[in-house]
């Protein structure tokens, strides 16, 4: 929970805020497919050849997402995210790892005042996070004003539960090769407010483009893309796209300090 203040966040502060809005959509999108699939699964009509062949690979992924415990990934952001109200932070970049159940390193970039790009690297296990500092480097606890509670994503009114049968419009593009690897693609949209939890709000429009690369031998997720339609009110409406790797390899994230 953030606790009020009457002064203005300090930059250090606004970017420990997008760590953990960070930390809460990598948590989310590495359920992406089982949203999808309970969305896709949720209509009362008769099944097409081309739905259920949807239904089957999403259900696939989700069974298969549910059994990985630990992958890496990488976030790329083309166009305009910013995560603060004045829009001079704006996120470019993240990489890192994912470990079951709460455990999560990113380094990430991103812009400051329109100028030069600042890394920072987060740690997160369970409700503890540490960040490093902008000016030194050096490991910190992160502000507890800017805490993310994982329960968040089994709230009632706005954890996974409601979002699962809000994806829209499922269906198969082909198949692509990804990094070397056949993959369905599989294409959906969603309302900014269904997409909220995963943008912490920072995507606007009518339908949130979705796009999910599913490798065809092992069900694993390869790929994930959002992009903002042309009504965003953005010059340059954004484009999220994430790649994960190294699906079920053991990593290990511990305390820096």
């Amino acid at each position: 929970m953030r606790l009020h203040s009457e002064t203005a966040p300090s930059p250090q502060a606004r970017t420990v805020r997008l760590i953990f809005r960070l930390r809460a959509m990598l948590t989310v999108l590495a359920l992406v497919p089982m949203l999808a699939a309970c969305g896709a699964g949720g209509s009362d009509a008769e099944p097409t050849a081309e739905s259920a062949t949807v239904d089957v690979i999403l259900a696939t992924a989700s069974t298969r997402i549910a059994e990985t415990q630990a992958m890496r990934f990488g976030l790329s952001v083309e166009g305009d995210t910013f995560i603060d109200t004045t829009q001079t932070i704006r996120l470019l970049a993240a990489r890192g790892q994912l470990a079951r159940p709460d455990s999560v390193q990113v380094d990430f970039q991103a812009s400051l005042f329109g100028a030069g790009s600042v890394s920072i690297r987060m740690i997160s296990i369970g409700q503890n996070a540490w960040t490093t500092d902008l000016l030194t480097g050096n490991w910190g606890v992160a502000p507890v004003e800017f805490g993310y509670n994982p329960t968040v994503l089994y709230d009632n009114q706005n954890g996974l539960g409601p979002v699962m049968g809000r994806i829209e419009n499922a269906q198969r593009l082909g198949t692509e090769d990804v990094r070397g690897r056949t993959a369905h693609h599989i294409g959906g949209t969603a309302s900014a407010e269904t997409i909220a939890l995963v943008t912490s709000g920072t995507m606007t429009g009518s339908a949130i483009a979705i796009e999910l690369w599913i490798d065809a031998e092992t069900s694993d997720l390869l790929r994930v893309r959002l992009a903002e339609p042309e009504d965003s009110g953005k010059a340059e409406p954004a484009v999220w796209t994430m790649d994960l790797t190294d699906h079920g390899q053991q990593v290990a994230i511990e305390p820096p300090i």
